[in-house]
């Protein structure tokens, strides 16, 4: 009894360091490289001042980046997506400001639409003078297209969009400690400009994390540090009780001298 005491300790202990290190495992951070120095084109994707699909550092998790404008008669349209140096930018049909993403006159913005769904954290901007923004996070079933809507048809179909403000400074913008799960992330200009500087930058990389644990977050030889004590208790205590049950039968079977008794 005092064994078997002791096998059921071994086991709580290893199952609640298995549960401990099953919940501190958390995924790993992707990235996506969008400027000329680290960022390439994913190959079989179109990459073109259309389009451009990035593969993230996880090798797996891909994400296809648009430009759009929101014009003077605030209706979106499509626009062409540069790829620079210091990361993604904007050049819209008026050609206003420079080739970022900016609210100088039309109001740019980038849609990323990801291969499955991502728990997004933060996009990080090189500025060209404020890098205010405004993003949507959201779920779709294929790759949006805006031409003729309007802000508000976002709002609508993502969720009210959410500013994160900024100085004219290289700077990476951070969507929360919530989860924020979601296949599309729009990065804007700020869509209401109040404080009266103009948003201008480009969006050099964004980060997320998978939005499932993998199978085997729990290494091999960890594993086996965890449950190898309560493996070897089992054992042992297999052997004690065959050596106990063959004792009891050993006691069982009279001796010579008991059946001459017994008869």
């Amino acid at each position: 009894m005092r064994f078997t005491v002791s096998l059921k300790v071994i086991f709580a202990v290893a199952a609640a360091a298995a549960l401990s290190m099953v919940n501190g495992a958390s995924a790993s951070t992707i990235s996506w490289e969008t400027n000329t120095a680290l960022g390439s084109c994913q190959a079989g994707y179109t990459c073109d001042s259309t389009s451009r699909t990035f593969i993230g550092s996880d090798g797996i998790t891909s994400v296809t980046a648009t430009a759009w404008s929101k014009n003077n008669s605030n209706v979106i349209e499509t626009a062409q997506l540069g790829f620079y140096s210091n990361g993604l930018g904007v050049t819209n049909n008026a050609n206003d400001g420079s080739h970022t993403v900016d609210n100088q006159g039309y109001t740019d913005f980038v849609a990323f639409y990801f291969n499955q769904i991502v728990d997004l954290k933060s996009v990080f901007l090189n500025t060209y003078g404020d890098t205010d923004i405004t993003a949507w996070i959201g779920t779709t079933s294929s790759e949006p297209v805006f031409t003729g809507q309007d802000f508000a048809d976002l709002d609508l179909a993502y969720g009210a969009g959410f500013n994160n403000t900024g100085g004219n400074v290289n700077r990476e913008a951070d969507f929360g400690g919530n989860s924020e799960f979601g296949n599309l992330l729009i990065v804007s200009a700020m869509v209401n400009n109040s404080d009266g500087y103009y948003d201008n930058f480009k969006i050099k990389a964004l980060y997320a994390e998978s939005a499932t644990t993998p199978d085997n977050d729990i290494p091999g030889p960890a594993t086996l540090l965890v449950f190898g004590p309560a493996v070897f208790a089992m054992g042992v205590m297999r052997r004690r009780a065959r050596k106990k049950h063959s004792a009891e039968q050993a006691d069982a079977v009279p001796t010579n001298e008991q059946e001459e008794a017994v008869a």
